[in-house]
């Protein structure tokens, strides 16, 4: 069964990208077809890649563009919901929208992503990770994915990739945009923005939005959960530490909100300055084992990013940013028997130089990240500084692209850790271009797996990773195509051991029974597919990606991660109204290692809205029509079948 489920999700997959591709080659052999007029939504700006805005068909790296008009209409789904309907993209989560989530770009592990906010990283030092689910959809402009390691313009973490999140910037006249709207588990969600610029030259830009989500949400135990008290033997219930109190479940809601703002001046031509902000809180249930205490739990998560910049044209040659930054992630897990407390803290001082020589650009960056982590729970005070140094170029010669990036970060512990890459593209036609891409990346362990009691291990060394890929791209105004082959290494994966060394006599008798160490490597090859066609008023889009990501000294696939899954879509406006299909498939995972295995699915969603008249619609969204019934992680249900529909106002 669960083989026949596979092969049926990858034929209809297959079916839809085949009608796509069809149907888009036709349009580009009929002059008559119209496509959407400029600026081109086919070929947006992606600043990610290169650290400069770049047409997306001159772009080498591996990337997806999100757009706010997909962002809008995306109804009652979360960030990361909407991020698993993306090309190369996995989730894992525990529950509903506020519950702890994963991300996976092309098999790498969940904290090997790099994530952004206006330029700003977000990644707490105590995990590793970012917080993503306390992010409101309402706060975000679009989003950029950039895939592959990007270690060398980035630093730490960006071995997977990098996903970069933009908040609004005005531009032109003020204008406002406003929804609310209502749905199953009790979920409301309302969202307000003010945006524009001001001046007889439009040179004082200023943005503002705010979004609230509240959801009673449901019970997020499923049958199979080892601390399920309906379903497991008291003994089984005893071994998991939840034999009494039992598991509670009950529905486990959230409250999340969250504000973003800019304001920016161009004092004169070429010269500006300006700050930014993203504030966001999310209130989480979640059931506690008898081990904190049972019952319901609150987890509290407030993320925040402030920066402010100058951005200046020194002359005609060079131009020259300085950003001031800092973020925070503070976290409470509130239940009977303790109150963890979490603060992390990073500022970053950054100074990117960009030349232009000739009709080639060279950039120069050097940078200075100061990290600060609190944790009660491990007695955790620590403090790490990154010194950097950065170089890249980018030269276009005819029909030749390239790109090389070199980087230098040295950290407070364990010395320099330098990452390069090099791109190549040629294009063989206006329409066609082919691209081979090397890099290497490297994550620092985070203060968890360096100082956490009875497992931290201050020898630990960075994670490292190498990647090659090869890609061709179909691009033009009615249609676009994306094949990459990539194939990737990591090493020194910082992982749970029981040997000796790393681990001492006290941490194998301890609490843990063991530590942290670099005991894995892995191994993730695949292909990315891709195809999005505008024709006239029919937008069609596909995605298929098959992979093998592996442990190599097990040959179990990674936790989480399946060898296939994919996306397909249609889109299509009908006078003033415009309806959408969309369908989500993955293929089997297992939880951890080789066991608890989790069947592959296939969701399918539906959303439409209608323009009463001018600035004003109605939009209504039905996800999992079918009310599939299925895991991202083993033991924990995932929303059924569900509606949200409300009334948007934008000008």
């Amino acid at each position: 069964m669960k083989q026949q489920f596979c092969n049926k999700a990858i034929v209809a997959l297959l079916c839809g990208a085949a009608i796509t591709l069809s149907t888009a080659a036709i349009a580009q052999t009929n002059p008559t077809v119209s496509v959407t007029n400029s600026p081109n939504p086919m070929n947006p700006i992606i600043v990610t890649a290169t650290r400069t805005p770049t047409k997306a068909n001159d772009v080498l790296a591996d990337n997806v563009y999100i757009g706010s008009e997909e962002i809008a209409q995306a109804g009652q789904t979360s960030l990361v919901e909407l991020l698993q309907r993306q090309r190369g993209v996995e989730i894992s989560s525990v529950g509903g929208a506020g519950s702890p989530a994963s991300i996976f770009l092309r098999g790498a592990n969940s904290n090997q992503t790099l994530v952004l906010i206006d330029g700003v990283r977000t990644q707490s030092a105590l995990s590793g990770s970012s917080t993503l689910q306390a992010i409101p959809l309402g706060i975000i402009d679009h989003i950029e994915i950039v895939f592959g390691p990007q270690s060398s313009l980035y630093g730490s973490d960006a071995i997977g990739g990098v996903i970069q999140i933009f908040t609004k910037k005005g531009v032109g006249a003020a204008k406002v945009s406003a929804s609310t709207g209502y749905g199953s588990y009790g979920t409301s969600i309302t969202d307000a923005s003010l945006y524009g610029s001001l001046g007889e030259k439009n040179n004082t830009s200023y943005s503002l939005s705010a979004s609230q989500e509240i959801s009673t949400g449901f019970s997020s135990i499923a049958s199979n959960n080892p601390c399920n008290p309906n379903t497991q033997s008291s003994a089984t219930l005893a071994s998991n530490f939840c034999n009494s109190p039992k598991l509670s479940m009950g529905r486990t809601g959230y409250t999340k909100s969250g504000a973003s703002g800019r304001l920016s001046q161009e004092w004169d031509k070429g010269q500006e300055v300006g700050i930014q902000f993203l504030a966001s809180r999310l209130e989480n249930q979640y059931p506690v084992t008898s081990y904190y205490g049972g019952g319901i739990g609150d987890q509290v998560n407030n993320l925040g990013v402030f920066s402010a910049y100058s951005n200046n044209q020194v002359n005609q040659y060079w131009k020259s940013s300085l950003q001031l930054s800092q973020s925070y992630d503070l976290g409470q897990y509130i239940y009977t028997s303790g109150n963890p407390v979490t603060k992390t803290k990073l500022s970053t001082y950054t100074w990117q130089n960009d030349l232009n020589i000739g009709e080639d650009l060279l950039q120069l960056i050097a940078e200075r990240k100061t990290a600060n982590a609190i944790a009660n729970d491990g007695n955790i005070n620590q403090d790490q500084n990154t010194n950097t140094l950065a170089g890249a170029y980018k030269l276009q010669r005819g029909s030749h692209l390239a790109n090389l990036a070199l980087r230098n970060d040295s950290i407070t512990g364990y010395g320099p850790q330098t990452t390069g890459s090099a791109s190549y593209g040629y294009f063989f036609t206006q329409h066609v271009r082919g691209n081979i891409n090397y890099g290497t990346g490297f994550k620092a362990p985070s203060f968890y797996d360096l100082y956490y009691p009875d497992y931290g291990n201050t020898s630990l060394l960075a994670e490292k990773s190498k990647n090659t890929e090869v890609g061709l791209h179909y691009e033009s105004r009615a249609l676009d195509l994306h094949a990459t082959v990539f194939n990737s290494t990591i090493s020194n994966l910082i992982q749970y051991t029981t040997t000796s060394p790393p681990c001492t006599t006290a941490q194998l008798n301890g609490s843990q029974g063991g530590c942290a160490g670099n005991a894995g490597v892995a191994k993730v090859s695949g292909v990315s597919l891709g195809g999005v066609s505008r024709i006239s008023d029919l937008l069609l889009r596909a995605s298929f990606d098959q992979q093998n990501p592996v442990a190599q000294t097990t040959g179990y696939l990674l936790a989480k991660r399946a060898r296939q899954f994919g996306n397909i879509a249609a889109e299509y406006l009908i006078k003033s109204t415009k309806v959408g299909v969309e369908g989500t498939f993955q293929g089997g995972r297992y939880n951890s290692g080789n066991s608890n295995y989790m069947g592959g699915y296939g969701l399918y969603n539906l959303y439409a809205s209608h323009e009463l008249e001018k600035n004003l619609s109605l939009f209504g969204r039905w996800n999992n029509v079918f009310n599939k019934d299925y895991q991202l992680s083993y033991g924990y249900n995932t929303p059924g079948s569900n509606i949200f529909a409300g009334i948007r106002y934008a000008m």
